[in-house]
């Protein structure tokens, strides 16, 4: 109801806003000055005042929404963002082998008395039932789906530190963890828990006092990017802040807090400062961290306050064998010559296993294992002979060390995934596919600060911006100047086209987000720069055609430039939808809502000018003339999709990556098994995936 009121004001607003103006530039029409129009100015500004501020009062008394509704939401939000690729995980058959963990070694957690005493002492009593709570570090072991029981029932605190190597699977745990909590949340409206990839927080430098809210800080702006709605104002007992910070002051949020290991080892420690200086003791809240880095960073800070610390097994290679020997027979029948095929190729190979060779230590993780079985087995094969095969496991022995077992493992698996296939012919080589993955990953690395995710409406930054700025304001400042140059000379044009592209290279090529709907809003409104171009524009025509022109210019150019810049996409919530494929049609939509839009308010305007000066034959011409030329520019720099469909050309024409790169994109995902997705966005199936492709360099 109130969202209808709201929408209803804002049409009123605008249509007074129009009737007003194109009253008074009539007025001046007829009545042959501008003492005509003015009578027709104080009531149209007065009315569209008062409206402003009813429809700015609706919208904010529509936007405040209860904290157990926006709760509700957002934990809707993250089952759908997670489920996806849990699921994909596990329809790989045969299932890989478990994964399990231990209690952490001693000095990485803080001594079990201390947990039950700290959870003891909560105010209003224990987290969970102490009856469930173990006896010592050692009742914390299990595996796979055991580690929500494990969190919930099992640690005093509900602060958990999740270790393991590097390829040990802390991410695709800290997801099972995320989706058996939200399972386990019930009617009761618990706490939503949500996963934070720390790559991105900066805590700031040590002894600032304003660090201590850092974390909060940070966390707000990563839930306001990801879930639109949480931007909205709270209610007003919470104060003057956002959704998304009043539901993490009340704690109604666990933060799950991944990849510790990602940050330079001076910003690890006073992170970690900052999450023990911020949460309350009584804040439930997951870290993970690769064990040798936590290690290091205990040396100058202290742990986890109030945490219980577990480490990641190695995976037994009993089960790392029967996998491998298993996926080794392709669809081909189990026959004894087949068993024997398999154990030629992988004999040697297998006999290294549970040891602590270079080899041993990186098949003893869930990373090696998927890579090699990706390598070596692929899926879809005909069966074990060795003449199907293009590489043999024996290769792997040559390497030294874990790290060049790694590198040889994703340099190879690139290869495999890319190799030509009679019944799956693939449009790029292994070749073009890698110089594509390195584009990526540099951009990550370079204008997005080491973050993970790949979405299509941050490749923009990888253009030139003063280019990119120069090439839309450019083009929107031709479309305007175009008339007056024609009409009233080049003094007229050039005045109009300089300010327009002043206020385009101000409005342009910003950061865009895909758009759920267009809205207007007064806040983004070029109002005064919309005004000075239109009296630019009138004082130079008005020496040659009059005050009435040059009133028709102000009030024409002002209300293009100034009311229409005021329509503003408004974000989509990205984890909300199943691809970016579907993310990237709906923006291209609203688009082409805006550039008509834009056609539709500037070509009528030059039609005018036009017909006023040079007779109905210019504005024929003029009209649709500007009104392409001017939604153009406006939806190629002002869309998200557009900024996108530059960047295409501009990857392909400089860094020769794929024509089509959404589809290059989706197809590596569902076809080859390099990106998994989440939501909008992709991201490199391993972050050492990533690593190792940050550090090639573009032949």
């Amino acid at each position: 109801m109130a969202g209808a009121r709201v929408r209803r004001v804002g049409r009123l607003f605008a249509l007074l806003t129009f009737g007003g103006m194109a009253a008074a530039a009539y007025l001046a029409h007829r009545g042959g000055g501008l003492d005509a129009a003015l009578p027709a100015l104080p009531p149209t500004l007065a009315v569209a005042f008062l409206a402003w501020f009813t429809y700015r009062d609706d919208r904010s008394e529509a936007a405040r929404r209860e904290l157990p509704a926006a709760a509700e939401e957002l934990a809707g939000a993250v089952q759908v963002q997670w489920s996806a690729e849990l699921g994909r995980h596990r329809l790989v058959r045969p299932l890989p082998p478990t994964v399990s963990w231990a209690a952490a070694p001693a000095g990485l957690s803080v001594p079990w008395r201390d947990l039950t005493d700290a959870a003891r002492r909560w105010p209003g009593g224990p987290p969970s039932d102490p009856a469930g709570w173990a006896t010592g570090p050692a009742g914390l072991e299990g595996q796979e789906e055991e580690i929500a029981e494990v969190f919930l029932h099992r640690i005093p605190t509900r602060r958990l530190v999740l270790l393991g190597e590097p390829g040990s699977g802390k991410t695709i745990l800290l997801v099972r963890l995320l989706l058996g909590l939200l399972k386990r949340r019930g009617t009761d409206g618990g706490p939503v828990p949500v996963l934070f990839s720390v790559a991105s927080l900066q805590p700031g430098p040590p002894g600032i006092r304003s660090r201590e809210d850092a974390l909060y800080t940070w966390m707000t702006g990563q839930l306001e990017r990801d879930h639109r709605t949480l931007a909205d104002p709270a209610p007003p007992a919470y104060g003057d802040v956002s959704l998304a910070r009043a539901l993490l002051d009340s704690g109604k949020i666990i933060p799950v807090l991944d990849g510790f290991d990602e940050l330079p080892d001076k910003r690890r420690r006073r992170a970690l400062a900052v999450v023990n200086g911020s949460l309350p003791l009584a804040q439930p809240v997951v870290l993970s961290c690769r064990t040798a880095e936590y290690r290091h960073m205990l040396e100058h800070a202290a742990p986890l306050g109030d945490a219980a610390a577990v480490e990641l097994r190695p995976l037994d290679s009993a089960e790392v064998e029967a996998y491998l020997r298993a996926t080794a027979y392709g669809d081909g029948a189990r026959t004894a010559a087949a068993a024997a095929a398999v154990e030629e190729r992988w004999g040697e190979v297998l006999g290294r296993l549970g040891g602590t060779c270079a080899l041993a230590r990186t098949l003893a993780t869930p990373l090696g294992v998927s890579l090699a079985r990706a390598v070596y087995n692929p899926e879809g094969e005909p069966g074990p002979p060795a003449s199907t095969f293009a590489r043999e496991p024996a290769e792997l022995l040559a390497h030294a060390t874990p790290e060049e077992v790694e590198r040889h493992l994703f340099g190879a698996f690139l290869r495999t995934a890319y190799r030509p296939k009679p019944q799956r012919p693939c449009p790029w080589t292994d070749v073009e596919a890698r110089r594509a993955f390195v584009v990526l990953a540099h951009h990550l690395r370079d204008n997005l600060t080491g973050s993970t995710e790949i979405a299509w409406w941050e490749l923009h930054r990888v253009l030139p911006a003063r280019s990119a700025r120069l090439l839309v304001a450019g083009s929107a400042a031709v479309a305007v100047a175009a008339v007056p140059w024609w009409v009233a000379g080049p003094v007229a044009g050039l005045g109009a086209g300089l300010t327009v592209g002043a206020v385009a290279v101000l409005a342009t090529v910003q950061r865009r987000r895909p758009a759920n709907r267009i809205s207007w809003s007064w806040r983004h409104s070029k109002v005064v720069p919309g005004t000075v171009a239109g009296m630019v524009t009138g004082f130079a025509v008005g020496p040659v055609t009059g005050i009435r022109l040059a009133l028709v210019s102000v009030l024409a150019i002002g209300f293009v430039v100034g009311f229409m810049t005021g329509l503003r996409p408004e974000p989509l919530d990205v984890t909300t939808w199943s691809s970016p494929s579907g993310s990237l049609a709906h923006d291209r939509r609203m688009a082409g809502r805006t550039m008509l839009c834009w056609a539709l308010a500037a070509g009528p305007v030059a039609g005018l000018i036009a017909d006023l000066v040079a007779g109905r034959a210019a504005a024929v011409v003029a009209a649709p003339v500007v009104g392409v030329v001017t939604g153009l520019a406006i939806g190629f720099g002002e869309t998200a999709w557009g900024l996108f469909t530059l960047t295409q050309v501009y990857l392909r024409v400089r860094k020769g990556t794929p024509r089509d790169l959404m589809a290059f994109l989706a197809d590596a995902h569902s076809e080859r098994g390099v990106l998994r997705r989440t939501g909008a966005v992709y991201q490199f199936r391993h972050i050492n995936l990533q690593r190792h492709l940050e550090a090639e360099e573009l032949g």
